[in-house]
Formats: structure tokens, sequence, C-alpha cells
């Protein structure tokens, strides 16, 4: 067994919460980081959420990180593309792939009082000893599915709006939305041209 890594900070999350927890502790001279994503790609909820439409739901001026103003926003609410884009961006200009462990899903954490660490795990046997542990997982990692009687005897397609399915071809079929959130604003009118009824 390997000797876990040790670092002053593990941040789990590569989203805009992760990200932004990095640079605040780089402007405070903390740089012994290490970012610990259960994905193998980087982004969080824009990196999981590419249904048709998805996009930013306040102005995308306002939607992005302090050390990072971006002033060429191509709309008010920018897209899912773009915004992603933006992270990506972020990421290379801070070289954080550098400090990212992909596919490391944080499965246990434990404080440990007389060495003063966290000791975490990650579902695939990595181990980290860490004086600080940050979360910045969000609250929209884990997709929430309405408990609808019969759901589990439904013969047509479903799927959740955050785990669209792109090989699934809507067109001409009668499709219903459960929710009326951001998601589904933006969602239907992309949907509704195309399908028989909705």
């Amino acid at each position: 067994m390997t000797s876990p890594t040790s670092a002053d900070v593990l941040v789990v999350g590569t989203g805009f919460s992760g990200i932004a927890a990095v640079l605040a502790l780089r402007r405070r001279g903390i740089h012994d980081i290490i970012m610990a994503e259960k994905a193998l790609e980087v982004g969080g909820t824009w990196r999981d959420n590419t249904y048709p439409g998805a996009a930013c739901d306040i102005p995308s001026h306002l939607y992005e990180l302090e050390d990072e103003p971006n002033p060429f926003w191509s709309k008010k609410y920018a897209s899912q593309q773009e915004i992603q884009a933006y992270l990506h961006g972020v990421i290379e200009r801070h070289a954080l792939r550098d400090i990212m462990e992909l596919g490391c899903e944080v499965s246990q954490a434990r404080w440990q009082e007389q060495t003063r660490r966290w000791h975490v795990s990650g579902a695939g046997g990595q181990r980290f000893v860490v004086k600080h542990l940050i979360f910045g997982t969000g609250a929209l990692h884990l997709p929430k599915l309405p408990e609808l009687a019969g759901l589990e005897d439904f013969k047509g397609e479903s799927f959740h709006s955050a785990q669209w399915d792109h090989e699934y071809d809507l067109h001409g079929k009668r499709v219903a939305v459960i929710g009326t959130g951001a998601s589904a604003i933006q969602l239907i009118p992309e949907l509704a041209p195309h399908v028989a009824h909705l």
C-alpha cells in the first residue's frame, strides 16, 4: 500500500466552488493544495448539465470568478458550453490540472485529534492526509428524481435533465417535463418545436 498524499488543503470538487476556493487560498499565500474530483473531467454542474438550452439563469457577468472577470460573454445568459469553456480557461491559466486528482470520489474523511489532520479516502483507493478539508461539491451534483407512484412501471424513456440522453431522439414524441425551475424554463422552448406533444 502506498503512503497517503500529504498537503495543507484538500478541496473536493472542480466546479465553480472548488476553483474559487483554490484561487482564494492562493491569494492568501497557501499553495500546498490538492483538488479531488469524482468525475474524469472538471466543471461540476456545467460538466453534467448538457440538456438542450442549458444556460446560466443569472446575468453572465455576475456569474464569474473574482480573479477572472470575463468581458467577452456572448450573451446576457451564457450557455452551458460557454460557461464550461470559461472554467476550462481558468483552470488552464492557473495550472489547476497540476493539482487535480480526477476520478477520485471522496468516500471517507476522519479527523485524527492526535495528529490534528484529516485522513481522507477515495473510492478508488486514493488516500490523503491534510490539515484542512474544503467541500466544493455544490448542491446539484446528485440529480433529484421525483417520487412518483408508478414511475417504475413506465414503459417509455425517462431521464433527468442533469443526465440528458443525447442518443434518444425526442422528435415526434409525446413528452412530459416534470418541474418548473430554471432547467425546465430553458429546456421547454428547445423541445417544443420538435415534439408531437409537450
